[in-house]
């Protein structure tokens, strides 16, 4: 289920914009395709230090705003949302280890060229994916498609938790169920839930 190469093939975009411009882009060899719109979607939400998850066709993009960057990262609809949300903060560990982003972004106008050194730490990050041990997969059952279903939940929801069991909502096939996570990673409880939006 989960696997480097996985990822790999069905990951469109990682990006880091500020509100002007985007200030690092990674997308897998020869893609041509081109995000921009995405971006200024993203840029219009002004919440800060929670996840958003943008539905988009046959695409999914979960983002998040920390202080004056957006970071962001977009799949097709075989990745699931957290695991996207566990790729998007290893990057942010990732590049500001890296780099001093307060200090370039105080200069203003700078070239994002200087950025493109990263490309390699994002590939690291995916090429390593299963090993960094960011997610955990487990089984859930559903009682609408009468099935056991592979959730993918990121570590630091339930290691960061305040309390437990940690309700997650999962989404699929026009439908959803919450799940109970203990701090085991052990399935407390699963109900059906009513969507809105």
């Amino acid at each position: 289920m989960l696997s480097s190469e996985k990822i790999m093939q069905n990951l469109e975009f990682v990006n880091i914009s500020n509100d002007e411009f985007t200030i690092f882009e990674w997308k897998p060899p020869r893609s041509y395709k081109s995000f921009v719109l995405d971006m200024n979607i993203l840029k219009q939400n002004p919440s800060s230090d929670i996840f958003f998850h943008l539905h988009k066709g046959n695409m999914k993009i979960a983002y998040i705003r920390m202080e004056n960057l957006i970071y962001s990262a977009g799949s097709n609809t075989e990745i699931q949302f957290q695991l996207l949300e566990a790729l998007i903060e290893e990057v942010i560990k990732k590049f500001n280890e890296r780099y001093d982003v307060k200090s370039y972004l105080s200069f203003g106008k700078f070239s994002s060229n200087m950025f493109d050194s990263f490309k390699p730490f994002v590939e690291n990050i995916i090429i390593n994916f299963k090993s960094l041990n960011l997610v955990k997969q487990i089984n859930v059952p559903c009682m609408v498609c009468d099935k056991i279903l592979p959730l993918l939940i990121k570590r630091s929801s339930i290691e960061n938790a305040e309390s437990h069991p940690v309700p997650i909502v999962y989404s699929h096939s026009g439908h959803a169920i919450l799940c109970f996570i203990d701090r085991n990673f052990d399935v407390r409880g699963v109900e059906l839930v009513n969507i809105t939006g």
